[in-house]
């Protein structure tokens, strides 16, 4: 049986973003791992170097691991846009919307509760949850569909 021109293409193109979300899963994972780890070399080098001196690394490796993660989720967000036909694309604008709107009413709420909840970082969990919210609405559009 001939299978004609489309279907191919199509699903050539279906797997070449399942490859994609595939490689932004293993990054976003891994990406937490690998950061904890090179900053704990960091920090025992130094602690050898110049005990003086030493680079304390383990409050930040979180927040460091936490914005890879986001930037490897958007990066591998673009990567699909390109690949995606019109349908696709107007999802994709609507979970960005989504992820700016929730960015703008979380940053100004987390800065104010900043003190009375002692968050160390309250711009790095409004970052957070506004990814999480892209993330969420992209897995909710998928299954909708």
């Amino acid at each position: 049986m001939v299978e004609d021109w489309g279907t191919a293409r199509e699903r050539q193109r279906r797997w070449r973003r399942w490859k994609w979300v595939a490689a932004a899963i293993a990054v976003v994972a891994l990406a937490p791992l690998v950061t904890t780890f090179v900053l704990g070399i960091v920090e025992g080098y130094s602690e050898v170097a110049d005990p003086a001196r030493t680079v304390h690394t383990r409050d930040h490796a979180g927040y460091i691991a936490i914005a890879i993660a986001m930037l490897g989720a958007l990066v591998f967000n673009l990567r699909i846009w390109r690949n995606a036909d019109e349908v696709e694309r107007q999802q994709m604008t609507d979970a960005a919307a989504i992820t700016g709107v929730v960015a703008l009413i979380a940053l100004p709420v987390l800065s104010l509760a900043a003190k009375p909840l002692a968050l160390s970082n309250p711009a790095m969990i409004g970052w957070s949850l506004a990814i999480a919210a892209l993330v969420v609405t992209r897995i909710v559009q998928r299954l909708r569909r």
